[in-house]
């Protein structure tokens, strides 16, 4: 493993940009990225699954073997090969950052900024346009969009644009309101005590 922070976001750079260089040479930018938006989703998610990754008692091989289960068929063969690559030569830990430098990289290549959207439910073509458009005019340059599902926020979406959130979810919704009522509450105590 790399030795200093440099060696390791010299390591983290070279891998995005192959995998890049690699995706647009098969015109497949917009799938590699769309599949490593689920397996970065499925890592974050799966705290065992990253442990698993960066036990050294588990050899290459079985890491291979057990991510090529999991995945299966629903990421591509050039997705199967460079996540392979990174496994074998012990940079497994590595992926998550490998990952979200990829989604820098290509959005650069864009020149379009990304935003990480969420919802509750997939969109429809249509609504993933619209979004797209909306979130274009509001920051006064293009958007491309990185949707994920996620039935935890229960309704509506979340979206990450550079440092902003917009949170319309309605699980932050609820989450406000019970804050607010808490805070009602507390004052309402307050004032109690306090005659």
């Amino acid at each position: 493993m790399p030795k200093t922070k440099d060696d390791l976001h010299v390591v983290i750079e070279g891998y995005a940009q192959a995998l890049l260089a690699v995706a647009k040479s098969e015109g497949a930018v917009d799938r590699v990225e769309a599949e490593l938006t689920g397996l970065r989703d499925a890592l974050s998610a799966n705290h065992e699954l990253i442990s698993f990754l960066k036990d050294p008692k588990v050899t290459p091989e079985g890491k291979r073997k057990a991510v090529a289960e999991l995945l299966g068929d629903q990421v591509s063969q050039l997705v199967h090969f460079q996540i392979a690559l990174a496994i074998e030569q012990d940079r497994a830990a590595l992926l998550p950052a490998i990952i979200d430098r990829f989604f820098i990289l290509t959005a650069e290549s864009r020149k379009k900024i990304t935003a990480k959207v969420t919802t509750a439910i997939p969109l429809s073509e249509a609504a993933m346009q619209k979004m797209e458009a909306t979130l274009s005019e509001l920051v006064g340059e293009a958007v491309f969009l990185k949707i994920s599902v996620d039935p935890a926020i229960l309704g509506g979406i979340m979206v990450h644009l550079g440092d902003r959130i917009i949170d319309g979810s309605l699980k932050g919704q609820l989450e406000h309101l019970r804050e607010g009522i808490s805070r009602k509450i507390l004052t309402e105590k307050g004032r109690s005590l306090g005659n």
